[in-house]
């Protein structure tokens, strides 16, 4: 592990572990990170020939009870807890099954999926945003950068749903008019009072409520839900998020979806969890960040073509951020270097080197980076665009990914209108 993703990882470990889910760590060969995952437990399709054909391989598999882990998509989430004792790991479960199916894994098929995969941890945590949030320049700023474009805003009603941290509460309208009317389920509360007199901010409170200020400011009329769907250090499970996602969607009906979060995979196979909920909600626009590792290598579910996979641009937008993932698969790139919004009042201490244990006073707004806030900027131009024209999500979707400019050596890009 590198320093940061060290310190971000065993947080999140802590988080799980207090909730009575153990995550690990798959390593490549060359002992490099590969993904993290939940242990003793597989992620399959729900159905009994998928289970005929796991069980043999793997026995005494077992399903776990679905009203202790309600899950989306039509998935099963299958225990390895009787299987040789509890004594076989998940990498070595899936190299069982790779071994025994050979060419007949459907993951070799076009466009196939593997019969089992792990359950996935995806998580906002250096995957999108790439640094600690800072204090802003010129300190305390009047309005968040880039500020609210009064071309977003049109005649017809569009909603935004966030899936993130949720929404800092209360938010004080006369300090953030740009996010009057945003409403969602509530972030993580600050802690204590701090001798200064301050509240601390925990680690990613606040990272829901800056990601639905970059949409709103791009499109001022829509509405906009935010859920706490990353409330375990800025992670969670593939299926948990594919269960909140479905409801999202039936709760709110969003005309676009922004996930500023994702994961990688294992062999870097499409993971069982998206690739079946498109299957059901091959409707959903879903905005997802492209990840912060400055590699080519697929972070899902940006990288599935259904999706709007969103790449970040450094302040001077003409380059890429040093951060951002890159590859054929990104689809397009946004501003995600500097950007300033809501954000906690209180003081934050620093979890991450080279800043940790340095503390900082916030007074409600941040600059922050990373890919988590170019994916709602892009979501914020496709409603903007639904907004004025009072087309449909795709057609919006294709109309302003249409208007991206390409900038050579980095890919088609688009730029907020009072930010070039």
């Amino acid at each position: 592990m590198d320093a940061v993703f060290d310190a971000q990882y065993l947080n999140m470990k802590d988080a799980f572990s207090r909730e009575d889910v153990h995550i690990e760590v798959a390593y490549t060969p060359a002992g490099e990170v590969d993904y993290i995952y939940e242990a003793g437990h597989l992620l399959a399709v729900d159905d009994d020939e998928t289970f005929a054909r796991l069980e043999p391989i793997l026995p005494r598999l077992r399903h776990t009870d679905p009203e202790a882990r309600p899950r989306g998509a039509g998935l099963v989430v299958l225990s390895l807890s009787e299987v040789e004792d509890g004594n076989l790991t998940v990498p070595q479960a899936l190299a069982r099954i790779d071994g025994e199916l050979r060419d007949e894994n459907p993951a070799f098929a076009e466009g196939g999926v593997p019969l089992a995969s792990p359950v996935h941890i995806m998580h906002i945590s250096k995957i999108c945003p790439a640094v600690e949030p800072e204090v802003p320049s010129g300190y305390p700023p009047a309005q968040p950068w880039p500020g609210p474009w009064p071309g977003g805003q049109g005649q017809y009603d569009v909603k935004i749903g966030v899936s993130d941290t949720g929404l800092l509460d209360p938010l004080d309208p006369v300090q953030y008019p740009w996010l009057a009317g945003v409403d969602g389920e509530p972030d993580h509360p600050l802690g204590p009072i701090q001798p200064n007199g301050l509240p601390a901010i925990p680690e990613y409170t606040g990272h829901g409520t800056f990601v639905a200020g970059v949409a709103r400011c791009m499109a001022p009329g829509a509405g906009v839900y935010v859920n706490n769907h990353f409330a375990l250090s800025g992670g969670e499970r593939e299926d948990v998020i594919i269960h909140k996602l479905e409801e999202l969607i039936l709760n709110y009906e969003p005309d676009v979806v922004n996930l500023s979060a994702g994961t990688y995979t294992r062999r870097n196979w499409a993971p069982l969890s998206f690739f079946y909920f498109h299957q059901q909600h091959h409707d959903v626009t879903l905005v997802a960040a492209a990840g912060n590792d400055s590699t080519h290598r697929r972070f899902y579910p940006a990288a599935f073509p259904w999706t709007v996979g969103v790449g970040a641009l450094g302040t001077d937008q003409q380059n890429r951020a040093w951060f951002s993932n890159y590859g054929d698969w990104v689809d397009v790139y946004a501003l995600g270097e500097g950007l300033v919004n809501a954000y906690a009042t209180g003081e934050y201490t620093y979890q991450e080197p080279p800043k940790r244990p340095a503390r900082q006073d916030f007074a409600g707004m941040a600059r922050w980076d990373g890919t988590s806030f170019s994916a709602p900027l892009v979501a914020g131009l496709i409603a903007a665009e639904m907004s004025r024209t009072g087309d449909p999500a795709p057609v919006a979707k294709d109309a302003v990914l249409g208007a991206a400019r390409e900038i050579p050596g980095v890919g088609p890009a688009l730029f907020p209108p009072d930010a070039v």
